[in-house]
């Protein structure tokens, strides 16, 4: 089984722009997860699509593998959102990253290290522990995250992007 990091795109009733989430899920393909994310979507399940998507393979130097075990471990892979601004944009800005960390805490102040840099009043929207994130994504609880040292590291970037119906 694979983990996937997913960009999803769509409307919500009552908004007026297109509104996006990242959604974790796991399968032996992205194509099979497309009913598992379009289900997760909070507004018009017609209108969404996926944006990208990432196979989380390697971050922070370990392994990320899915396993049906809990695993006493003493790093955790960590979701982090932050927002930010710009003097010369209405829209705030965003960016989000993996990072292996020992706490929540060290996990945001590496972010507020390396996202966002040069704008102002950069703050945490949104910090996840990945395997708390399977109960809020309405994936198997029986899944779970393992973390095994490793040599190889990913950045976060798409394997496909586009725009893709769900």
């Amino acid at each position: 089984m694979q983990l996937f990091m997913v960009y999803l795109g769509g409307r919500i009733q009552g908004c007026h722009i297109e509104m996006h989430d990242v959604r974790f899920v796991v399968g032996e393909s992205i194509e099979q997860t497309y009913s598992k994310l379009k289900a997760q979507w909070v507004g018009d399940k017609s209108s969404v699509h996926m944006d990208s998507y990432m196979a989380v393979n390697h971050i922070d130097g370990f392994a990320v593998t899915v396993v049906d075990e809990p695993v006493a471990q003493s790093q955790q892979l960590y979701f982090v959102n932050l927002g930010a601004y710009r003097a010369d944009s209405l829209a705030e800005q965003h960016d989000f990253a993996l990072y292996v960390a020992s706490s929540s805490d060290e996990a945001k102040q590496r972010a507020k290290e390396d996202l966002l840099a040069g704008l102002s009043h950069i703050h945490k929207d949104d910090l996840h522990d990945v395997d708390d994130c399977f109960a809020i994504d309405l994936l198997d609880s029986q899944l779970h995250i393992k973390l095994t040292p490793s040599e190889q590291s990913q950045t976060i970037k798409p394997d496909w992007f586009g725009c893709h119906i769900l």
